[in-house]
């Protein structure tokens, strides 16, 4: 943080504690407070983003005929000529990441939030209502990321409201960003067979936050962002740095909260009775149970019902319209001094069709791009083997035969919990067998 941060944030702490210690005063320091920050905060990001040694002015400024723009030709088809880009608006109120289909806008002051969700594609906005950036559960109080707050009416969102909202006095708070282009997860190399050995390409925002709360100081929040060249697909994921000598219990981390337009209306009605918003489909890097199934094995969307909405059509406001992302099970981490912790990546593919085949067409194209090794098709020999000598002449059968690789399958008598020496050469040599041969094992 610039020292020009730092003064900011402790004339805003101090002004925190003088309005909760006299109510003569705290309407008036309450509306001070909140106008010293969007000044301080914009004149920062304008002029003394030194922290990342970026600026708010060095990013292009958005055209709105970018809005008027139809998606004309299908992105499942042919290659997009539009490029991952991220704006600010003339006014330099907004922050907006663009690839020609899909727009996401975040107001930067008060405080840091989405306001607009929008599928270029079909021109469907997913946005009902502005929610905090995440939320942290710190030795068992929740603390929202950043966030606008006043919203009249749940149901749909004006921009001229934005303007009206406030920000958190107990919330993490937006100080600063980076842009960077988005880097590969993991260095992969194949001499397999690939249709696709290209990484994914884009640009990637951090927007970094911090706490005027005494117990928070030391902790640097992150919510990082990732728009991919091509498809309508952005990720989003939290890491926290403790920079401090205290331990901090961290209980639950979600890592995004959308208030979204809902898929249908009934009176009565529980969120597991009734349809999810099908505009959007996420998964995440946390996802397990052997189904094969996404949806079975998902472990980290919850679609819940949002009380604020109250002019919603369900009676006892029910209506599945709030999606949280975060591992509900996960045990109580302790985060020590100079640790990170990074949370789960939600992977959020916009939907411009309910047709069953083109839904799936576009979850195989993500794959295709965050994850080319799925491409790979090698032909490949299932063996259960009850010996090493077994091993050896299934290598020599998919010399002969034309086979690439072998997979030693389930039942087999190679024991992956023995890392004994003795075992690693043992393996080494048969491995080294089967490449000799041109064989993968």
């Amino acid at each position: 943080m610039s020292g020009f941060h730092l003064i900011t944030e402790m004339l805003l702490n101090q002004m925190y504690e003088l309005k909760h210690s006299s109510s003569f005063i705290r309407n008036i320091l309450t509306s001070y407070q909140h106008t010293m920050r969007y000044f301080f905060l914009l004149s920062s990001l304008i002029f003394f983003n030194l922290s990342y040694g970026q600026t708010l002015v060095s990013l292009p400024i958005w055209n709105p005929a970018n809005d008027q723009q139809m998606r004309r030709s299908d992105w499942l088809i042919e290659p997009q000529s539009a490029k991952a880009t991220i704006y600010r608006t003339e006014n330099n109120k907004d922050i907006i990441l663009y690839n020609g289909l899909v727009k996401r806008t975040f107001r930067m002051a008060p405080d840091l939030a989405c306001t607009g969700y929008k599928n270029l594609i079909n021109g469907v906005e997913l946005l009902r209502a502005v929610k905090p950036e995440g939320r942290l559960t710190i030795d068992g109080k929740d603390y929202n990321i950043g966030g606008l707050y006043g919203q009249k009416e749940n149901a749909y969102l004006l921009p001229g409201w934005v303007d009206e909202m406030k920000s958190s006095d107990s919330s993490f708070h937006f100080v600063s960003f980076e842009i960077t282009p988005i880097v590969p997860r993991l260095k992969w190399k194949t001499s397999m067979w690939t249709p696709n050995k290209n990484q994914p390409t884009g640009k990637k925002i951090s927007f970094k936050f911090r706490s005027g709360l005494e117990r928070l100081k030391d902790l640097d929040v992150f919510v990082n962002y990732e728009l991919f060249d091509g498809l309508p697909l952005i990720s989003k994921s939290v890491s926290i740095l403790n920079n401090g000598s205290n331990i901090f219990k961290l209980e639950r981390v979600v890592n995004e909260i959308l208030g979204m337009v809902e898929e249908e209306s009934g009176v009565v009605g529980s969120p597991e009775q009734m349809r999810k918003p099908e505009g959007i489909y996420v998964e995440t890097n946390y996802a397990f149970n052997n189904a094969m199934r996404y949806d079975l094995s998902d472990q980290t969307s919850h679609w819940k019902a949002d009380s604020s909405y109250t002019s919603q059509v369900n009676y006892n406001f029910q209506t599945p319209c709030l999606l949280e992302i975060y591992t509900p099970s996960a045990p109580g981490i302790d985060l020590q001094p100079g640790e990170v912790f990074n949370s789960v990546i939600s992977y959020e593919l916009l939907m411009g069709s309910y047709d069953r085949e083109r839904r799936g067409m576009a979850v195989r194209k993500m794959y295709r791009t965050i994850a080319p090794w799925t491409t790979a098709n090698p032909i490949f020999m299932h063996l259960v083997s009850k010996n090493d000598e077994q091993v050896r002449t299934a290598i020599d059968q998919c010399a002969t035969t034309g086979y690439e690789s072998l997979i030693l399958s389930f039942g087999s008598h190679l024991n992956m919990e023995d890392t004994s020496a003795d075992n690693i050469r043992r393996w080494k040599t048969l491995a080294g067998y089967a490449h000799d041969r041109k064989i993968f094992i």
